[in-house]
């Protein structure tokens, strides 16, 4: 997924760029990606959420890549007048929160207008490929299992192993080596 983000940049599909972004560094569940405003993130070094389905705190640090698509598209959109400011980052014509429903039609479309090789591209997508991510950027370690259980807020390691696929990668390798 994080290939697709230059190439939507290049494309100038900004909102598009920054959905891929955003969910694949904040690893949020959809309903609180798309709870962001841009006064809640834009010029800042990190934020507080409380997430909706637990209804914990989590505090996110935006690191330089975040920012980076943050100015872009915040210059690209326009995003300056203090009401625009003050509204969803992922808003409809309207000015109201994007649907998941519209969401995951539009990562349907992005994948296959890309060529992106995904079962299934949905919302989960986004927050998955940031457990994943996490994962591999810390060689597939316990410890970052222990990380992303907490993140995710997962009662196991063995869920959030079943969650980024892990377990299912392995058996699909034991059938591939006999």
């Amino acid at each position: 997924m994080l290939g697709l983000q230059q190439r939507l940049r290049r494309d100038k599909l900004y909102k598009d760029y920054l959905l891929i972004t955003l969910g694949c560094y904040f690893g949020l569940r959809i309903g609180d990606l798309l709870s962001l405003k841009w006064v809640d993130i834009l010029y800042k070094e990190d934020f507080t959420l409380t997430e909706q389905k637990t209804k914990k705190n989590r505090v996110i640090t935006i690191n330089r890549n975040v920012t980076e698509a943050l100015i872009v598209c915040s210059t690209e959109l326009k995003i300056k007048e203090p009401h625009i400011l003050s509204g969803y980052i992922f808003a409809n014509r309207w000015g109201d929160k994007m649907t998941v429903s519209y969401i995951n039609k539009r990562l349907k479309f992005l994948s296959s207008k890309y060529q992106i090789k995904l079962k299934n591209p949905s919302s989960h997508t986004l927050r998955k490929t940031f457990g994943k991510r996490v994962f591999e950027s810390d060689d597939r370690s316990e410890r970052a299992l222990v990380y992303l259980s907490e993140i995710f807020s997962h009662n196991s390691i063995s869920t959030t192993r079943k969650y980024i696929g892990i377990t299912q990668e392995k058996i699909n390798n034991i059938y591939l080596n006999l």
